[in-house]
């Protein structure tokens, strides 16, 4: 079998930080490839690497056959190449359309009019892109902006497509018609290769093959099948948790959920009534209606952009409402009353830290922003070093902290003053299972030992779960909410990804993958 993709012994340091470490594979023509693990361990260095959007350093890259070390090879393999990076819209360009898009590319490609126009016209009417032809990619929903990137990709013919996370925070039915998409494309194109890294693993049970990183080293590579089997696991993620380094999962339990808190007739924590929010003439948040209970975990599951954060923005009057009614603990949200505001812990996506300060000194600062007395605040903080396993890390700024230990601190930070509500957005984007495990298993003592009440945000199904309640979100809007089973059983689905793609249809219509082809290889002649 011809192999597309040869890395030997590759390594990549970004100063004294270690990207990548002695890694060695091989990707076989015609397969799809995934990449699985959390932020930070190497997937999109090693893409870029293989793009030659990045320079080699140690080791060999071979794509297509070419060395990627040698700038010549490196140029003219390239547009043999198609690379869509991470994040929605980041080779796109805001201000010109879809058509002005795809016109550009196919120039910077050296395509011919003729061969421009051909492929644009296909290539739009395959994902459903026709009628927003003319329609400017900044105000593109994330869904379509997603595939208006695997168009300018595929504009060239690629025999090689290096996908890095290109279904984060997109809604499950985007993705699922992303990988439909993808799947066409392939049939259309059976010779070429496809490598994708991924934070969710069930995409990555798609794959032909995987390879699990961590730390910038290589676990292992095969068919998912075949590393469950491997690791006598039934599941990929619990598959990648069995292959870390015991250090890594040392102590490591999965969280049970306990019994969700009864009913108890008191007034509702958090409220939102009508609450509204525009930014000109865009709607962010459109007359969303809800209630949370003392002690319940409530999750609000939707894509980026759909208006999750800048709802938790106003209940925490971070944010002025445009209309509607926000409450908090049975009174008004008011950004100056300093006593509520003292009642509510938040961590937003970014993590509420001071990269420039250490552990210790993020700890001090929020003791005295929320005016702790001397020795309560050096209890306090002792406790939470303690509870959250700090100590090795007191004296290292927060900037430098692996992403699970940042986490932990932000939480810390956001419970220092025991607050009674807390409020987390998108808490867990990035983590490694482990981490995310630990960290809900912390929310339910929380939530069951302490009373405190929970909101949190998130994209993944699996985290959804978990929470005693959950509202589906979509271009802000709340379509459903409810628990995680009562919300599969009304839909009939088996799970919530499912019962998500349902509540969509049945608010927008149904929207269904077109199945208009996709344009025919160029010929050879006719290639980049």
């Amino acid at each position: 079998m011809t192999t597309a993709v040869q890395l030997e012994g590759v390594a990549h340091r970004y100063g004294k930080t270690v990207g990548l470490d002695a890694v060695s594979l091989a990707l076989p023509e015609a397969q799809t490839f995934g990449l699985i693990g959390p932020d930070g361990v190497g997937k999109s260095t090693l893409l870029a690497l293989i793009a030659g959007a990045k320079k080699v350093q140690t080791g060999s890259v071979t794509v297509l056959g070419a060395d990627m070390r040698a700038s010549r090879a490196r140029t003219e393999v390239q547009p043999r190449i198609a690379y869509m990076p991470q994040g929605l819209g980041k080779n796109l360009y805001p201000d010109i359309s879809v058509r002005e898009h795809l016109e550009f590319f196919g120039k910077l490609f050296g395509l011919s009019s003729a061969q421009r126009s051909e492929r644009a016209v296909a290539l739009l009417a395959g994902t459903g892109l026709t009628a927003f032809a003319d329609r400017a990619m900044g105000k593109l929903s994330g869904g379509m902006k997603q595939k208006l990137g695997l168009c300018c990709a595929l504009i060239h013919d690629p025999d090689l497509l290096i996908l890095d996370e290109p279904t984060t925070g997109v809604d499950p039915l985007s993705r699922r018609q992303f990988w439909e998409l993808v799947t066409r494309l392939r049939e259309n194109r059976p010779r070429m290769s496809v490598i994708v890294a991924t934070s969710y693993m069930d995409e990555a049970e798609q794959f032909d093959q995987v390879a699990a990183l961590y730390g910038g080293r290589l676990l292992a590579c095969a068919a998912p099948a075949a590393l469950k089997t491997q690791t006598g696991c039934t599941s990929l993620e619990d598959a990648f948790i069995a292959l870390l380094p015991e250090a890594a999962k040392r102590g490591h339990v999965r969280p049970v959920k306990p019994p969700a808190p009864e009913a108890n007739g008191h007034p509702p924590v958090i409220e939102a009534r009508g609450l509204t929010r525009t930014f000109d003439d865009f709607t962010a948040v459109d007359h969303v209606d809800f209630s949370i209970q003392r002690g319940e975990i409530f999750g609000f599951l939707g894509s980026n952009g759909c208006g999750k954060s800048t709802t938790m923005k106003m209940l925490t009057g971070l944010l002025p409402s445009t209309s509607g009614e926000a409450f908090m603990l049975g009174k008004p949200v008011d950004p100056t009353d300093l006593g509520a505001r003292r009642q509510v812990g938040y961590m937003s996506q970014a993590f509420s830290l001071y990269g420039e300060l250490t552990v210790r000194q993020n700890l001090r600062l929020h003791s005295k922003i929320f005016r702790l007395p001397a020795e309560a605040a050096a209890k306090r903080e002792a406790d939470l070093i303690a509870r959250f396993g700090l100590a090795p890390y007191l004296d290292d700024l927060s900037a430098d902290l692996p992403l699970g230990v940042r986490q932990r601190l932000s939480l810390a930070v956001a419970i220092l003053h025991e607050p009674e509500v807390l409020i987390l957005d998108e808490p867990t984007s990035g983590v490694d299972p482990v981490a995310r495990d630990g960290f809900w298993q912390e929310l339910f003592t929380l939530s069951r030992e302490q009373g405190v009440t929970i909101f949190v945000s998130t994209h993944f199904m699996n985290e959804a779960a978990r929470c005693d309640r959950i509202a589906f979100m979509h271009a802000g809007r709340v379509l459903a909410i409810g628990t995680p089973d009562a919300l599969e059983k009304a839909s009939g689905t088996a799970n919530l990804d499912e019962a998500f793609i349902d509540a969509m249809e049945e608010a927008l219509g149904p929207q269904t993958a077109t199945e208009v082809p996709f344009p025919d290889p160029l010929p050879p002649q006719g290639r980049p």
